[in-house]
């Protein structure tokens, strides 16, 4: 079992990681705070701090933040293991090992269309 200070750790990397993401998306797409935080009906305030990582938001959140940004959940979740996991190795492991499913989804989606 995980003591609760290496949870809390885990907590903090994953918000600041989690942030890290979307900020980089909303600036690539160059969307302000602003137009974020309306659209998602949260405050700039809210909205800068989970990209700072000093807040933990909800999956709602989070979620409703991915579909405003034009990310599905799926790979929202990818880009930030890729985050989390800054060794090269680890990386090239993660890819392989998602791969496989990124082409069972491909193949789900075509069936369903």
């Amino acid at each position: 079992m995980k003591s609760k200070k290496k949870s809390e750790s885990d907590d903090l990397e994953y918000a600041q990681a989690l942030g890290t993401v979307l900020r980089e998306e909303r600036k690539k797409q160059k969307i302000s705070i602003e137009v974020a935080a309306k659209a998602l009906g949260i405050t700039a305030s809210y909205v800068s701090q989970i990209e700072t990582g000093k807040k933990n938001p909800t999956l709602s959140v989070v979620e409703n933040y991915a579909i405003f940004l034009g990310l599905d959940m799926f790979e929202l979740s990818l880009r930030v293991k890729i985050v989390r996991s800054p060794d090269k190795r680890s990386i090239e492991r993660l890819i392989a090992n998602l791969s496989g499913k990124i082409d069972v989804l491909a193949e789900l989606r075509k069936k369903k269309a």
